[in-house]
């Protein structure tokens, strides 16, 4: 059931932002002169201050409440910081060359422009398509393939997909061939690329009910119910969007750019907060293609920077998105004409069993004990385009934070027929294949293992040579190494030494001497294939290496860089760590990126079963001993 959890509202620094003060930051902009009614808007979220301003806040305090937005007027990019509390404009500042992401409105506009041309017209026609209400058009990043038409211009690269009835699933019947480039401000069409032309599938690929009963059979009908409730309700509470759970706590927001974002998490011991991350969110993704097919080629959508993954975020549903005792938060974001866009449930949270926490059978008395885990899930689903995203964020009882990504929704297709090269993708159904790709997240950690002053420390494990430390042959250790500067922080996993990586606080210690500390758990991940050099690899440089860490600073935020539209080779990462800096004993942040290689299986089609992806951050003697010691025995009746 939707539990109507008592939240109680105090304004804070880190608040979620409010449909009123989105709309009041676009007032004030408006009447400082510095912008017409023809500018548009590519960015708005809450202004993070700086750490020990947020520290100082108390209850009762009335913060300056800043947004920070990125305006597009008369072909410029600016940025603004607008004080809401104040109604000024704090900060107006040309961003030079960069371009700045494109709005769901504008999409809206680039679809129209590419089905009102003449030639894109034309090409339809000739693959027997004269009704341009039955195409489905989606728009992608062009990315930079040095196109001089795309010169100084924000552009977006349009491949099209037949729907013979509305609600069909369009990625059945792609119009390979053809692609349209757009002029995303003047809604040009630049160019009309047609190069082949293909014959459509013979199956549509529906996956409403009645499509799956007319078409497959019968629904499962032996399926019982599974009823999930907490008679007493549940065991979380919620002030304004901090979120407390057992000796948990946090704060939540829906960023426009990076969706669900996780400030201040906290660990409460003894009465005393003790610090482990002071924010937690996805810095960037990127979705790149191996095809070498003109209309795949190009693709490897920076979903999170390029669209935004809190502009993306679901409006869930009970009992399907989520299941149990649920609590929802709702958020708010800027559309590009300056209006305000809510979307209701945007996140979800509740608690689940989670199995076995811990138990153990004495062989000699036959006692048993064992103690049941529970999990508070903290959740948001994106869709872009074609895939949806899950971000769920668990914490456990024993002190742990697992980030689990779920990718579902449709494979992206492309035409076949007889003869093709399937080197690069898998045929899914007739006259239709699906091309090999990558999943890539970069997540942002800033690190406060028991306050900012923090070490990052591989840990590998390898066998002992023969010998006499070794004299049988069986002897393997875990050894530590310091990782001192940028440089030799750029790190990938190795399952063959079950490498790891451990942020310490070298000032704190546990009871036995030893240093404070979480591993972070990397799950077996890729990096990126396309080479360093490619389009793909200067574009998103994050993803050719599972680790990084920086010194912290808050406005290096982005892995791709602030505006990773079309021209942004070199930004992020890239740049952040090109001053090869020290981050030994200081407020460390770590960059953790993984992801899957999804080479197609016919199983994948019509619609993907959800995949996974993410890792696992454990306490490493943060604690003096289990901290889920002490919960307590399952209640008499069900176990004891």
């Amino acid at each position: 059931m939707h539990q109507k959890a008592s939240i109680i509202y105090q304004m804070h620094p880190l608040s979620m932002m409010t449909a009123e003060e989105i709309r009041t930051s676009a007032e004030i902009l408006r009447r400082s002169g510095h912008i017409d009614s023809n500018a548009t808007f590519h960015g708005c979220c809450i202004y993070e201050p700086p750490k020990a301003e947020v520290a100082s806040w108390v209850a009762g305090d009335l913060p300056d409440r800043r947004l920070d937005l990125v305006v597009h007027s008369k072909g410029e990019t600016y940025e603004a910081r607008i004080s809401i509390s104040r109604g000024e404009v704090d900060r107006w500042e040309l961003v030079p060359d960069v371009i700045p992401r494109v709005g769901f409105l504008e999409l809206s506009k680039v679809m129209d422009a590419c089905k009102s041309n003449p030639d894109f017209q034309k090409a339809l026609s000739e693959r027997g398509i004269t009704d341009t209400s039955t195409v489905q058009i989606d728009p992608w990043p062009t990315g930079d393939y040095g196109f001089e038409f795309e010169d100084g211009r924000r552009v977006q690269r349009c491949i099209a997909f037949h729907r013979p009835n509305p609600d069909d699933n369009g990625y059945a019947f792609p119009i390979d061939g053809v692609m349209v480039h757009v002029d995303v401000d003047s809604l040009e069409v630049l160019h009309v690329e047609d190069f082949d032309q293909w014959p459509m599938s013979t199956e549509k690929a529906n996956y409403d009910v009645d499509s799956i009963v007319s078409d497959y059979g019968p629904l499962r009908e032996d399926l019982k119910p599974v009823d999930i409730s907490q008679p007493e309700g549940v065991s979380f509470s919620i002030e304004d969007n901090q979120l407390f759970w057992q000796k948990w706590s946090f704060r939540l927001v829906m960023d426009d750019t990076e969706g669900l974002v996780l400030h201040r998490i906290a660990y409460n011991q003894d009465g005393v907060e003790r610090p482990i991350i002071d924010r937690a969110s996805l810095a960037e993704m990127v979705v790149p293609y191996g095809d070498t097919r003109p209309s795949q080629t190009f693709k490897h959508a920076l979903d999170s920077g390029e669209f935004g993954l809190g502009m993306t975020a679901n409006s869930l549903t009970l009992g399907c998105d989520c299941i149990g005792e649920i609590v929802y938060l709702d958020a708010v974001q800027m559309l590009d004409d300056g209006s305000v866009m809510s979307t209701k449930n945007a996140i979800c949270i509740h608690e689940e069993d989670f199995g076995i926490g811990w138990k153990h059978t004495d062989m000699l008395t036959g006692q048993v004990e064992v103690r049941r885990s529970r999990r508070l899930v903290v959740s948001s689903i994106s869709t872009v385009g074609n895939y949806e995203y899950g971000f769920f964020w668990y914490f456990h009882l024993d002190g742990s934070i697992k980030l689990e990504i779920k990718l579902t929704g449709i494979l992206t297709t492309r035409s076949h027929r007889d003869g093709d090269d399937l080197t690069f993708a898998r045929q899914i159904a007739p006259n239709v294949a699906a091309p090999i790709h990558q999943h890539i997240f970069c997540v942002r950690l800033d690190m406060a293992v028991d306050g900012t002053t923090n070490n990052v420390i591989e840990v590998n494990t390898a066998a002992l040579p023969p010998g006499s430390d070794n004299p049988h042959g069986t002897a393997f250790a875990a050894t530590e190494t310091l990782l001192s500067d940028e440089k030799s922080a750029m790190r990938n996993t190795s399952s063959a030494s079950s490498r790891y990586w451990k942020i310490e606080n070298s000032h704190k210690t546990n009871r036995l001497g030893y240093p404070t500390s979480y591993r972070l758990l990397p799950s077996g991940t890729a990096t990126m294939f396309a080479s360093a050099d490619s389009p793909h690899g200067q574009r998103a440089a994050f993803a050719k290496h599972n680790l990084w860490v920086t010194p912290t600073v808050q406005s290096e935020r982005y892995a791709a860089g602030d505006y990773p539209t079309q021209k942004n080779a070199g930004h992020g990462l890239p740049r952040y760590t090109a001053g090869n800096r020290s981050i030994t004993e200081t407020d460390v942040t770590v960059w953790h990126s993984f992801g899957l290689t999804h080479d197609v299986r016919l199983e994948d089609y019509p619609v993907m079963p959800t995949e996974y992806a993410g890792f696992l951050m454990v306490p490493d003697g943060f604690f003096e001993r289990n901290p889920a010691i002490d919960v307590p025995p399952s209640s008499s009746g069900h176990c004891h």
